[in-house]
């Protein structure tokens, strides 16, 4: 499987002109002009290609950029983890049942969100595999914040809990069913609450208010670097855009089961349409 680029397919949201939002459905694109847009010549001009970073995947999920420029993708279908090169070559770790996410720390260990496990499973550098913690409730969303702790959605649980270690653990947040979270640069938390449809908010102080609402099913939130709010909503096949001046902005429409936005390291976004099997990757400066 080779990365490889397609042909134009959408356009993406354009900070502080308008919003252009990006339609993929049979090769066409197709552009929702705002204010400020006046000509197609305009559009044109800051129209961003869209292309398929990856395909063949077993249902992927759970993407991850290492600091090598590295796609790390969980492979729920196959019961694997597969890293994608920069040059496209695969390889695989299994034994997992239904992954759903991945994390990394500072020392290049791999953790897996092993949900069908019911455990996080840690995979070192010479791709060890052992538990790194087990009996958790159904973990299906990992995410390292800045003092180490890894925060883990336990789904069926209905609580986010933080691993200081598998012995030392705290709950975050808790009373709905988490599946989707992202940690701000001022340490704060965003977490996907399924059960009332909305985007919660845990402030670095611990207060708890409501981000965004009206967003079901929305599986995977990444931060981008302006501060807004990136949500893949799985069901609706879309992913929107939610601004620090509280715009809801769809840049994706028409995905086949999109999940777990990422950025890399130049503001590129990718997002995992699972239901294809494919990475898509929109060429910009999220």
């Amino acid at each position: 499987m080779a990365t490889r680029g397609l042909a134009t397919r959408a356009l993406s949201w354009l900070a502080g002109a308008a919003m252009v939002a990006a339609v993929l459905h049979t090769g066409q694109a197709r552009a929702q002009i705002g204010p400020g847009l006046a000509s197609e010549e305009t559009v044109r001009a800051i129209m961003q290609k869209t292309t398929v970073h990856a395909e063949g995947l077993a249902t992927p999920r759970g993407l991850l950029i290492t600091p090598t420029g590295d796609m790390v993708v969980a492979e729920q279908g196959g019961g694997t983890i597969a890293r994608i090169a920069a040059d496209g070559k695969v390889t695989r770790i299994g034994g997992f049942r239904q992954p759903h996410d991945v994390a990394m720390d500072a020392r290049g260990n791999l953790y897996v969100a092993d949900t069908g496990n019911q455990r996080i499973a840690i995979v070192t550098p010479d791709r060890k595999v052992s538990t790194w913690v087990g009996d958790l409730k159904r973990p299906v969303d990992i995410a390292f914040n800045a003092a180490g702790e890894l925060l883990v959605c336990e789904f069926t649980a209905h609580r986010v809990t933080a691993f200081a270690s598998p012995q030392k653990r705290r709950v975050i947040v808790s009373g709905f069913q988490p599946h989707g979270l992202a940690i701000g640069a001022d340490g704060s938390i965003y977490v996907s609450d399924l059960t009332d449809r909305r985007i919660v908010h845990v402030g670095a102080d611990g207060k708890i208010d409501t981000f965004a609402v009206d967003m079901a099913m929305s599986i995977g939130i990444v931060i981008g670097q302006s501060g807004d709010v990136y949500v893949a909503q799985r069901d609706a096949g879309k992913v929107v855009r939610l601004t620090k001046g509280g715009k809801k902005l769809t840049i994706l429409d028409r995905l086949k089961s999109p999940r777990d936005p990422v950025l890399d390291r130049n503001g590129n976004l990718y997002v995992a349409e699972t239901a294809t099997g494919r990475i898509l990757k929109l060429a910009g400066r999220f």
